[in-house]
């Protein structure tokens, strides 16, 4: 190993030497006592590592950050190199639920006391893999999402409970060399000789059933899926997605009011039943009577699909008018979907311009960025047309 192959910035007034197997070294607390080197390798965040014969030495007291793994698909190039098909996500699936959730259970138990996880599928893109292993195995998934459920804690939030599994999960995979971690919810694990980002998606064990309701239409990015409920919550004063199902906060007088709204509020769940998600919405604003689109669309159906998606939210607007329920602002349930049709553009517009796209290092991760954001603005278009406002 050659420092200066680490090393390459900065170096204009100092040259770092090049070590090589049978260079001596000083190691211990004092720097007195002698080994020799035998090899070279790296730590789980990407650092090189001495191999002697007293032992594995640390090469750098800080960390470089240029090596390391952080968060997010597009910050590592360690990850960057890896080309997510079905089968690698069928691998990862394997090792996720045989190894790494039982492992961190039996951790979670014996030293902070709390109770298990569970995975139950992967999300995004890569929710159909085994469909994609029969019928496009040679398909590339941006990143690999998986849902991952917890136990609900005693008087806490939920903001608390979750952040509470996540320390405990940056602490296993802190003990544990297979597994590295900078925050608990992005997880790096080795397969052979590629590294593998899988982003833990948590939410409660009551949710799990919701969670399919999360999952995008075959062959669609998510954030275009998912910013379908986004987008509707946030014009209803709604929170619609997440791990948590719909969700409203409401004063002392029960009057409801924007989600973002933190003082003085209670939470409260609407509904967390995928098959019948937007015919609730529209019971919880007391509609007694239901259209006819709403009628066939309540939600999700066999599996996602945006025109399903759209058709229930224009049923939901067709029955607020119906009921003459319609928010203040709108009128008309026209009125209505071309405001969410506006928040929706406006949201993938925002993921476009993402700085983590910004991130792209390498050749194929750069054109991958360039297709990915040329793919968001046609098919967005594409979606928002749908809504025939």
């Amino acid at each position: 190993m050659k420092i200066n192959e680490i090393i390459t910035e900065g170096a204009e007034t100092y040259q770092p030497p090049e070590l090589a197997v049978g260079d001596k070294i000083l190691k211990g607390k004092f720097k007195n006592s002698p080994a020799e080197i035998k090899g070279f390798k790296k730590d789980k965040h990407n650092q090189p590592v001495l191999k002697t014969n007293k032992g594995d030495v640390q090469l750098f007291k800080p960390r470089l950050k240029k090596l390391m793994t952080n968060e997010g698909g597009w910050a590592s190039t360690l990850t960057q190199g890896t080309i997510i098909t079905p089968f690698l996500v069928q691998k990862v699936m394997k090792i996720l639920q045989a190894e790494f959730v039982p492992v961190l259970n039996t951790f979670l138990e014996g030293n902070k006391q709390l109770g298990p996880t569970k995975i139950s599928r992967p999300g995004g893109s890569a929710t159909y893999y085994e469909r994609d292993i029969k019928q496009n195995p040679k398909k590339e998934y941006g990143d690999v999402d998986v849902q991952f459920h917890v136990p609900r804690l005693h008087d806490v939030t939920a903001n608390a409970n979750f952040s509470t599994y996540q320390q405990a999960i940056k602490e296993f995979c802190d003990s544990n060399p297979n597994y590295s971690t900078e925050n608990g919810t992005n997880v790096i694990l080795k397969l052979g000789t590629q590294y593998v980002q899988v982003d833990l998606i948590m939410s409660f064990y009551e949710n799990e059933d919701w969670t399919r309701a999360l999952a995008p239409e075959w062959n669609l990015k998510g954030v275009l899926c998912n910013s379908l409920y986004s987008s509707l919550g946030e014009v209803l004063n709604l929170s619609i997605g997440g791990g948590h199902g719909v969700q409203g906060k409401y004063t002392a007088d029960g009057t409801l009011v924007p989600f973002r709204t933190v003082k003085d509020v209670e939470l409260k769940t609407i509904t967390n039943n995928p098959k019948t998600w937007a015919s609730d919405i529209a019971k919880f604003f007391d509609c007694k009577k239901i259209s006819p689109r709403l009628k066939q669309f309540p939600g999700m159906l066999d599996e996602i699909r945006v025109a399903d998606m759209i058709n229930s939210i224009r049923g939901i607007a067709e029955t607020l008018e119906l009921n003459d329920k319609l928010p203040g602002d709108f009128p008309t349930a026209s009125d209505l979907l071309k405001n969410i049709k506006g928040v929706y553009l406006q949201k993938i517009e925002k993921v476009i311009n993402s700085p983590k796209f910004d991130k792209a290092e390498t050749p194929q991760a750069i054109e991958q960025a360039k297709h990915t954001k040329e793919m968001l603005a046609q098919k967005s278009a594409n979606i928002a047309a749908l809504f025939g406002a």
